[in-house]
């Protein structure tokens, strides 16, 4: 019987009312510190408009899950040519109450500020499908001193940059930390102790050192299909999971049996690629 690793956790992903009920819950979870937070302020005569929340974009704000049933009933591997492909494509919807809570931070006069994986390539795009789903994105241009949209190979003081550069860009854009970060990935809050390549148990040890942070300045969202998560489990040999070197010359080409046929492949949504 054909079988992969991703089918159990697409099918929850897509199909559990748990997963909605978590989204709904970490969004209202946030915005109850930001009214929080803007009530201080109102009180102790402080500004407002210095507020700022970032969030991370996909499996957070995007639904991404139809690629990857895609990747899994064609018999395909992550590649970002194919990722490319499907960002250009415009097709991620939006996770359950993601909407509804971006556009009450801005109600609230605090600034959001996307900070995604996605290339930079791929930033009219990703601008795109954000504005057609209702996310409030005014400002989507290249300038990193006006512009609420942080992705992969943005330049920042002429080089490419990526999430560690991006968070310490906006501390000092901002002039503080901002007030929640948003992400399926703990490397959304902290890139360098939750880095895919740190062992598993020292991710964990770190989440306890963190435990104050969580449901406080950081809000964690449910993503059981991929993330340093998984990349960073050990093998039984004890060496990472995370250090496969992928085949030369790797394409974004089918490596196994189309899946098409599995069990539960058709409770899922998929792209058709």
């Amino acid at each position: 019987m054909l079988y992969h690793n991703d089918l159990d956790a697409i099918v929850y992903y897509q199909g559990a009312a748990e997963v909605a009920a978590l989204y709904h819950q970490a969004f209202a979870l946030a915005q109850m510190r930001l009214v929080a937070e803007v009530a201080r302020r109102h009180q102790a005569g402080q500004p407002e408009n210095t507020l700022y929340i970032v969030s991370d974009c996909d499996e957070t704000l995007l639904d991404n899950s139809d690629y990857n049933a895609w990747l899994m009933e064609t018999g395909r591997d992550y590649h970002d040519r194919t990722w490319s492909q499907w960002c250009q494509a415009r097709r991620a919807r939006a996770t359950p109450g993601a909407v509804d809570f971006c556009k009450f931070v801005v109600e609230h006069g605090a600034s959001l500020i996307y900070v995604s994986s996605r290339f930079e390539v791929d930033r009219e795009a990703t601008a795109d499908n954000l504005r057609a789903l209702g996310f409030p994105l005014e400002r989507a241009g290249v300038d990193p001193d006006d512009t609420q949209l942080f992705l992969t190979n943005m330049r920042l003081n002429g080089e490419k940059s990526k999430k560690k550069q991006q968070f310490a860009y906006l501390l000092k854009r901002f002039g503080s930390a901002p007030l929640l970060q948003l992400g399926d990935n703990l490397s959304d809050h902290e890139a360098d102790r939750y880095h895919y390549k740190v062992e598993a148990s020292r991710r964990k040890a770190s989440a306890e050192r963190d435990a104050r942070r969580w449901g406080d300045d950081w809000i964690v969202f449910p993503n059981p299909i991929y993330g340093a998560w998984r990349s960073s489990l050990q093998r039984p040999d004890g060496s990472p999971a995370g250090d496969e070197q992928p085949p030369s010359p790797y394409q974004p080409e089918p490596v196994r049996p189309s899946l098409n046929e599995a069990p539960k492949m058709s409770l899922l949504s998929k792209w058709q690629g």
